[in-house]
């Protein structure tokens, strides 16, 4: 076994393992030096790898989940993945993982439509305008992702968490935007208008538009802002 030597004073502006340092070391130390220095292109080069095969798995479940398939089996992914079946469970811990590993990826995919794109001082007409604009939006980006935590939250406590986080996020916003009208109510209206609004305007409620009742996405926004109007002008 080899013992390490006091580390020898490197002079300003040297930088570690330059030139310059490497003629006060030992052969020895150079020996261990050079093996290090060789060493970590093929590290890194590993982890990058890594990366990208993670990657590719959580990127095949979305796919699968996207095509319809709510829950995909770790076979399913792996051959979407061309990752083999034994190294999905080296990346993950078992699917549960994997799934929230998804979901997060989705978000942050998502992060930029969550912002609104017009302030609560905006005519009431542009305001649901926008808002309707840029929660479809966001409902197309995220719907696969958003369904599956949705299926999922109820035997996982910290999606389940997540999910009522980012409920509460959305349904802010609308207080946010729209507080004007809302406080021109009477408390217990203005809390019934709440309600309903943030319920229109779920992921839940689009999906029925959409999904059940077959409606076009024009139409949907169409059904949104009458609706919203309705509400809020009452």
């Amino acid at each position: 076994m080899r013992t390490a030597s006091p580390a020898t004073p490197r002079p300003a502006g040297v930088a570690p393992g330059s030139a310059d340092q490497r003629g006060d070391l030992t052969n020895e130390q150079q020996d261990d030096q050079q093996d290090d220095e060789a060493a970590a292109p093929r590290e890194d080069g590993r982890h990058a790898r890594r990366d990208r095969n993670k990657y590719a798995v959580v990127d095949a479940y979305l796919e699968l989940v996207r095509d319809g398939n709510p829950r995909p089996s770790i076979a399913e992914v792996a051959d979407r993945s061309g990752v083999s079946h034994r190294s999905v469970f080296r990346y993950f811990a078992d699917k549960d993982e994997l799934a929230r590993t998804a979901i997060e990826r989705q978000l942050a995919v998502a992060a930029p439509l969550v912002p609104l794109t017009v302030g609560p001082g905006a005519p009431l007409s542009e305001r649901i305008e926008r808002f309707v604009e840029r929660r479809l939006e966001l409902f197309a980006v995220v719907a696969p992702a958003a369904r599956l935590s949705r299926s999922l939250a109820a035997l996982q406590p910290v999606l389940a968490n997540e999910l009522k986080v980012t409920r509460a996020f959305l349904r802010s916003q609308i207080r946010h935007l729209f507080r004007a009208e809302l406080d021109a109510m009477d408390p217990a209206e203005r809390t019934s208008a709440l309600a309903a609004l943030d319920a229109l305007c779920s992921l839940e409620a689009v999906d029925l538009m959409r999904l059940d009742q077959e409606l076009s996405a024009a139409d949907t926004a169409t059904t949104l802002r009458w609706s919203m109007a309705k509400l809020l002008t009452n």
